[in-house]
């Protein structure tokens, strides 16, 4: 019977590997030599396709390494578009597993036996010596073996660490991805440096198309058209490494002409202050700055509920808007910067009927004790800071 040397490409074949290959002692790697009654020409042979081997194995560790260092960090990469990410991994490391099948399978002794109809061939790293199967210690050891015996063995273990390092790395990356993909917060971070980094030639690209031109189809863009916004949690976590790298710069130059047909604003702030761009722009800018705001700080590091509601009610949107102003626009877009924990809806909606029943505050009345609270983010010395000189010095 012919074993399988199959290594399914995901996490189950990672770690079926990662122990078959700590699975090595002296004791098994007897076994395997036996099994097969190896010449002293055959051994040498295969000692030096294993250190050829090893020469690949180094240069995939070395590119896996640098690759993983920023992997982790970047919203889209310079891969095939829709990738599985355990698949671009198994595609790294080709000459890792392509040399560990060998070596199993130069190290498994050969079974005539018929397997019975409709039975999947054993797993060469199961059948092997050197991995799980039953084997007879020697009562000498390897001392009693030549020189070019204990050679290939010093080959072998050298090979079997490396591998583990890189397939155990392989699978760290595998790990943390799907951490990170459940970390929305981290999520947005990633997304907006990601665009930070690719502002340049957005910029660049953008130059070429006048906001009337037809808008291109774009995957990302499709993703954003279906949830509204690319602040979205389910636009963040499916788009995450979905991607490569020109597919995400060909979705800002979109969103670009996008923000000006919308005059300079985002698609959230379009909808909520079409009519009044100064507005939206001097929103946007108190949102980027809230943590400078006097006595924003409210209990056990939460956001303080009278200036939250203030901030509403300065916003100018209906009544009815301001839980989706909340939750779609101030939230995701403080917690990209800020440090405080913005409190639930609730909160915000009890002590909004708190302030304007009980101590009869008009929004008005409410608008403006937050208009004087953040006067002094527009005041002369912080003009520098003002984004392109369009907000006046007062709120």
């Amino acid at each position: 019977m012919k074993f399988s040397t199959i290594v399914e490409h995901d996490d189950s074949g990672l770690l079926m590997v990662l122990d078959a290959l700590d699975e090595l002692r002296e004791d098994r790697f007897i076994e395997g030599i036996r099994s097969k009654q190896r010449s002293h020409y055959e051994i040498m042979q295969m000692t030096e396709y294993i250190k050829e081997r090893q020469h690949r194995i180094n240069m995939e560790a070395n590119a896996l390494t640098r690759f993983s260092e920023n992997f982790i960090r970047q919203f889209a990469t310079d891969n095939n578009r829709c990738f599985n990410t355990a698949e671009k991994m198994f595609g790294k490391i080709r000459s890792t597993i392509a040399g560990l099948k060998e070596v199993f399978r130069q190290m498994t002794p050969t079974d005539r036996k018929q397997l019975p109809m409709g039975m999947d061939n054993p797993s060469v790293f199961e059948k092997s010596p050197l991995g799980n199967d039953n084997f007879t210690p020697d009562f000498f050891g390897l001392d009693s073996f030549p020189q070019e015996v204990r050679d290939l063995y010093n080959a072998i273990e050298t090979m079997f660490a490396s591998s583990s390092s890189i397939l155990a790395l392989c699978h760290l990356m595998i790990e943390e991805e799907a951490k990170t993909r459940n970390d929305v917060v981290l999520l947005r971070q990633i997304y907006r440096d990601s665009c930070d980094e690719l502002l340049g030639a957005v910029r660049a690209a953008s130059v070429f198309i006048s906001p009337e031109h037809e808008i291109p189809i774009n995957e990302l863009e499709e993703r954003r058209k279906k949830v509204g916004s690319d602040d979205d949690e389910k636009f963040l976590r499916e788009g995450y490494h979905s991607v490569n790298k020109q597919v995400m710069t060909q979705y800002l130059v979109i969103k670009t002409i996008r923000e000006a047909r919308n005059n300079g604003l985002t698609e959230k702030e379009a909808y909520f202050w079409r009519g009044n761009r100064e507005k939206a722009l001097k929103v946007r800018y108190v949102v980027e700055h809230f943590d400078e705001i006097p006595e924003v700080e409210g209990q056990q590091g939460s956001l303080n509920s009278n200036t939250l509601v203030e901030f509403l009610k300065w916003c100018e949107v209906p009544e009815s808007q301001e839980i989706q102003l909340y939750k779609q626009y101030f939230v995701p877009n403080y917690m990209a910067k800020g440090k405080l924990k913005p409190l639930g809806w609730s909160t915000l909606s009890a002590k909004r009927k708190e302030l304007k029943e009980t101590f009869r505050l008009t929004d008005s009345d409410l608008a403006q004790s937050f208009s004087e609270v953040i006067s002094p983010l527009f005041s002369p010395k912080n003009e520098d800071r003002t984004q392109d000189g369009f907000i006046e010095k007062s709120a």
